[in-house]
């Protein structure tokens, strides 16, 4: 499972189908990673989920069962 860090992308499969999602690398500041997920690619008016590490960011986008198109 491909996760690109920075860049946005489109969920085309499973929980969320059509919602966009963007991981921030946040290490510097919380030691871990940022989720956001929004109804259109600016990532306005959207939700957040963070998780410690890259494992825990791999086992969170397992769990969702996500199959993203990353632009």
């Amino acid at each position: 499972m491909e996760i690109k860090i920075g860049n946005v992308g489109k969920i085309v499969a499973h929980d969320d189908v059509g919602s966009y999602i963007k991981v921030v690398d946040d290490r510097e500041n919380t030691g871990g990673f940022l989720i956001l997920t929004a109804a259109a690619p600016d990532m306005l008016n959207g939700f957040d989920s963070w998780v410690e590490d890259m494992e825990a960011l791999q086992r969170f986008f397992a769990e969702a069962g996500w199959i993203v198109e990353w632009f």
